[in-house]
């Protein structure tokens, strides 16, 4: 009787899995090319508010625009990958994976690098906010909605956003 149950069990539980929704290859590339829009648009507007700030104080002002392109696919290696959006926790075990030194209190993160005898840099966060998650500022990744607050990019291999609640969020290719 014990074998028949569990024979049973075990042909729900393949049933349930079998039927669980998966991310197709056409919803996953969607996600990565709205990803990299975002970060693309992002970048545009905040280069060109700054040009408005050095120009309303008659500061010289830099014409030219540094985009931040990231493809939604790159070749690594002999394999396509796909730009992802890791979550927080994945993020912060990449960061120190990577060899980041992470100090998280109640108001900021505080992120430094230090290799070998160059001197090390240090990323720090603004003061933790929370914002509304129905602005029409976010971008639907999956089931979740994200509104980057803020962008870093520490050289080409590590990128990160902060998302609305001040959490640091590695884009990578996977």
């Amino acid at each position: 009787m014990k074998i028949i149950a569990v024979a049973l069990l075990l042909i729900i539980s393949a049933f349930v899995v079998g039927c669980a929704p998966k991310l197709t290859e056409e919803q996953a590339l969607t996600e990565s090319q709205a990803i990299s829009d975002f970060i693309y648009n992002s970048s545009v507007k905040s280069q060109k508010a700054w040009q408005k700030i050095q120009q309303s104080h008659n500061l010289p002002v830099n014409r030219t625009i540094n985009t931040i392109f990231l493809p939604p696919t790159k070749k690594v290696g002999n394999q396509n990958k796909r730009l992802v959006l890791l979550n927080p926790r994945a993020s912060l075990r990449w960061l120190r994976a990577y060899g980041f030194k992470i100090n998280i209190t109640s108001y900021a993160i505080m992120i430094s690098l230090k290799k070998g005898n160059s001197h090390g840099k240090s990323y720090r966060s603004r003061p933790i906010k929370y914002s509304k998650v129905d602005d029409p500022q976010y971008l639907q990744i999956g089931h979740s909605k994200i509104r980057m607050t803020g962008f870093t990019r520490w050289n080409d291999d590590v990128i990160w956003i902060t998302d609305q609640y001040d959490k640091i969020r590695v884009l990578t290719y996977e």
